[in-house]
């Protein structure tokens, strides 16, 4: 039998990860928070070549603050910040009803689960990680070194998971 190392792809892999047109015509606002500058512009970037208008954030402070005035229609953020973690700016975002409906996708390399090298209790110790962040207000995690088809899936799964099937082509 021989295998094929590159298979043609399929209507499913030719499928937009992300309905920019969509994004576009909602006018969807992202506020990407994260101390490390690099991760920032990365995540700006693949957002804005998705239709996303971007905005911004260093840390933990001026991100719960730009989420207040701005009310973006998603956050990344990350959870290791200086001044506030992203779980403690995640739980303020929840407690203001102001924010409290934005979907947040948390930035991790503490929650990463995927690492084979993780003993049960590292294992366990990062599954407790995601439940801190899940409790504090996530929707879902993307674990770095972050992978641009994993986030914008990610993305688009938590933009639309509330609604209903016949109203997802609006």
């Amino acid at each position: 039998m021989e295998l094929r190392r590159n298979p043609k792809p399929t209507q499913e892999d030719e499928r937009p990860i992300l309905d920019v047109e969509r994004v576009k015509r909602l006018e969807l606002t992202a506020l990407v928070i994260d101390d490390n500058r690099s991760i920032v512009r990365l995540v700006a970037a693949l957002l804005e070549n998705h239709g996303f208008e971007v905005l911004t954030a260093f840390d933990g402070v001026e991100g719960l603050e730009k989420a207040t005035t701005e009310h973006p229609d998603l956050i990344v953020l990350d959870v290791v910040m200086p001044k506030l973690d992203g779980y403690e700016v995640a739980c303020r975002l929840q407690d203001d009803p102001d924010t409290d409906t934005i979907p947040i996708l948390m930035l991790t390399v503490k929650g990463r689960v995927d690492d084979p090298e993780l003993d049960e209790g590292q294992f366990e110790q990062r599954i407790q990680e995601r439940m801190k962040g899940f409790d504090a207000g996530a929707l879902d995690f993307v674990s770095k070194p972050i992978k641009a088809k994993e986030l914008l899936r990610r993305v688009d799964g938590i933009l639309w998971w509330d609604l209903p099937l016949d109203l997802t082509s609006t």
